[in-house]
């Protein structure tokens, strides 16, 4: 038995105890034991457990810095997730000293391989210039790359990027691609091309649709225009009730526009009881923020 066959023997014995396998007890101490031990004769895949058992504290304590030495290790024999972690870690400072250009390399080897995640985070260091200069024809490049790949933020990034050309067609195909992978930006953006008729006739039932897609995860323009569909009966039936809540919703999350609408709605008891007390509440959450017609109200 060479080397590399007996380092992978450790990996798959250490396997069986790490998860209680083939009617092995389950024993992480020792699994983990027998992972470093394959790992340090050069078994990738012990290399990479090891890192996610270190950098999600699972059989050991929380380590980013022990998670980067072992993805480090597989990255540099090739492992995809290894080397697209390696160059989060570097692009976020953990585990290591934050360094952009040792991480846009580490998400360039993972790009290579065509990894999507690393395609969109090699576009946004283009993006923002980091690792390298600014240069926004290179980051939409690896954006349509990521998004051809089934990406759903490059998905909707590339959408957008058409969309504002006026090319409504081409961005509303991308970002239903996006809408269909559950991305809530993209479903907003659908909401709004049904509310302009761009890329699609206008629909207020779609419109109202997207929104309600959108706004379940907890998109705050999509729960504020939500709102004012139930408040008027656009693509949905007139409901006050359901309209105050959608506010509301918004309201919470900081919008100021839906700090206002709650606060009207309140003192009028529209959708809701009248409630004098908290209407002046967010009378004051929206004139904090420079609401005109709230200020004007608190006098």
């Amino acid at each position: 038995m060479n080397s590399k066959e007996r380092a992978a023997r450790l990996f798959h014995k250490g396997e069986e105890l790490f998860n209680g396998e083939n009617g092995i007890a389950k024993n992480q101490a020792e699994g983990l034991k027998l992972w470093r031990e394959a790992a340090l004769a050069g078994n990738v895949d012990a290399q990479y457990n090891l890192g996610v058992c270190y950098n999600n504290g699972i059989g050991v304590a929380c380590d980013n810095t022990e998670a980067h030495k072992w993805w480090l290790m597989a990255a540099r024999q090739g492992d995809v997730t290894s080397q697209f972690n390696v160059g989060m870690f570097y692009l976020q400072g953990v585990g290591t000293a934050q360094d952009y250009t040792q991480a846009l390399q580490w998400l360039e080897c993972a790009g290579n391989q065509g990894d999507p995640d690393a395609l969109y985070q090699i576009g946004d260091c283009h993006e923002q210039g980091l690792g390298t200069p600014f240069d926004s024809n290179k980051a939409m490049h690896y954006y349509r790359l990521a998004a051809e790949k089934g990406h759903p933020k490059s998905q909707m990034l590339v959408g957008i990027s058409y969309y504002d050309r006026m090319e409504y067609d081409t961005a509303f195909e991308w970002f239903k691609r996006s809408a269909e992978q559950g991305y809530s930006e993209a479903q907003y953006c659908m909401a709004r091309c049904y509310h302009n008729g761009h890329g699609t006739a206008p629909d207020p039932q779609q419109e109202a649709e997207y929104y309600q897609k959108a706004a379940r995860q907890g998109h705050i323009d999509a729960q504020y225009n939500l709102g004012y569909c139930y408040l008027n009966g656009m693509g949905v039936e007139e409901n006050h009730a359901t309209a105050a809540q959608c506010f509301k919703m918004a309201a919470t999350a900081g919008d100021v526009e839906a700090q206002y609408i709650t606060a009207y709605l309140l003192e009028n008891g529209i959708g809701c009881e009248a409630d004098i007390d908290e209407a002046a509440y967010w009378y004051r959450q929206a004139a904090s923020q420079g609401h005109p017609q709230a200020q004007e109200k608190l006098g």
